[in-house]
């Protein structure tokens, strides 16, 4: 083929037909004609440039063409730090620099307006005093040396702390007279019973070393057939014998048996009562407690105490029968209300058989003397909140008003904290 340039010259240009690297069967190449030149110098010919279009010569710009440098070492327009030096004997100047205004203003004047004095300098004397009333400076020469006091200082000193305190122990009493606590009138004052406390006190240390008796008088107890047998070593044996010959009943425990070496003896002592609680099995693994009390320096059985004697069952009690006049039992507080015993005007309780096999209702009525002494037995913290525990008391019992049920008693009177007798 044939390529015009753009300076209006012919330039010959060979091309080479190229296989193409994908074959569409559908549009194939045409077929080579014999009009066609493929790289045929020889058979060119310039007849055909008649043909041929010839483009216009190119404009050129006379001005920039006159600044264009000319040569053989012509350089174009090059970006960079280094620009290319302007010659020796060019006189034209490519800068145009006007000057606005030629005065400047200063906000400080270049000299100072007022005129600097010299600094004078003047020494003061220092006053003159007696050197002897300054205060010193640093240590003394006998600073860290340990002095001797004086002997009669030491003596002296001594004596007076010692006069004030014991002048001070004098008017104690009287100090402690005038902020004394004085009875009201018709106020009851409290004396405080050392003698009993004493002999409470040493009832308690000898009953620490008591148990070999009493595990020896429980023996013959629970192993005597008759009643006789058992009154040598009861506590107001005169008193109980109608009832121990009554209710007497054979423990079945044979004469050689011993009370295990787990058995257990507690001291107690019940509001200045002392006495001695032992705790035990018997053979046929059934638990017993035996309460033992000193008397003329002998240990005593407590027949009631120890059996749970009361002058009704609970059975009877249940049906609404018995003598209620001394019943012993554990207590609970609790809160079964009917409209016979309204809460308002009871407290209510549970009283649980010595045995555990029954229980009653009964209720005391509030602002009677003994609820406060049955309520200490349950006293509980305002903050933990406990299940209390039942506790032991023998009670004097009534029965309840009319529409109140068989299992419902009155409580009148608290005889005895625990089971003792009374």
């Amino acid at each position: 083929m044939h390529d015009l340039g753009f300076n209006g010259t012919l330039r010959a240009v060979t091309l080479h037909k190229m296989k193409p690297s994908l074959i569409d069967p559908h549009n194939h190449a045409p077929e080579d004609t014999p009009d066609d030149v493929w790289s045929d110098h020889d058979g060119w010919d310039p007849a055909r440039l008649a043909s041929v279009a010839v483009l216009p010569p190119i404009k050129t710009n006379t001005a920039s063409s006159s600044l264009a440098p000319t040569g053989k070492h012509a350089e174009g327009l090059r970006i960079g730090s280094e620009s290319p030096r302007r010659p020796a004997d060019d006189s034209d100047s490519q800068l145009e620099v006007q000057e606005i205004a030629g005065n400047v203003v200063r906000l400080e004047p270049e000299v100072s307006a007022v005129a600097r004095v010299p600094r004078q300098i003047t020494s003061q004397e220092l006053p003159r005093g007696n050197s002897l009333q300054r205060p010193p400076h640093g240590e003394g020469k006998e600073w860290g040396r340990a002095r001797n006091q004086s002997v009669h200082w030491i003596l002296g000193t001594s004596l007076g702390v010692a006069a004030v305190v014991i002048v001070a122990l004098m008017f104690l009493p009287l100090i402690n007279q005038s902020n004394a606590a004085r009875l009201r009138p018709g106020q009851v004052g409290l004396v405080l019973a050392q003698e009993e406390n004493i002999e409470s006190l040493e009832s308690l240390n000898d009953l620490l070393t008591r148990q070999p008796e009493a595990e020896q008088i429980f023996r013959n107890y629970a192993s005597a057939a008759v009643a006789d047998d058992v009154l040598p070593f009861v506590l107001h044996a005169q008193a109980v014998e109608p009832h121990i010959r009554k209710n007497h009943r054979s423990m079945v425990v044979s004469k050689e048996w011993l009370p295990p070496e787990d058995t257990t003896w507690n001291v107690i002592d019940n509001d200045g009562h002392p006495f001695g609680l032992l705790v035990g099995n018997l053979p046929n693994f059934s638990k017993f407690s035996a309460y033992l009390v000193l008397s003329d320096n002998h240990l005593h059985l407590d027949w009631k105490a120890t059996t749970g004697y009361g002058t009704a069952t609970f059975e009877d009690l249940a049906n609404n029968h018995g003598d209620p006049t001394e019943i012993r039992g554990k207590i609970l507080p609790s809160g079964f209300f009917t409209a016979t015993f309204p809460e308002a005007e009871f407290q209510s309780y549970q009283l649980v058989s010595p045995d555990d096999s029954k229980a009653i209702w009964c209720y005391m009525r509030r602002g009677n003397p003994a609820e406060g002494v049955l309520g200490k037995l349950f006293l509980a913290g305002e903050i933990l909140q406990s299940t209390p525990e039942p506790q032991k008391v023998t009670l004097r019992l009534e029965p309840g008003p009319a529409g109140a049920l068989p299992n419902q008693w009155l409580i009148t009177e608290m005889l005895h904290k625990d089971w003792l007798t009374p």
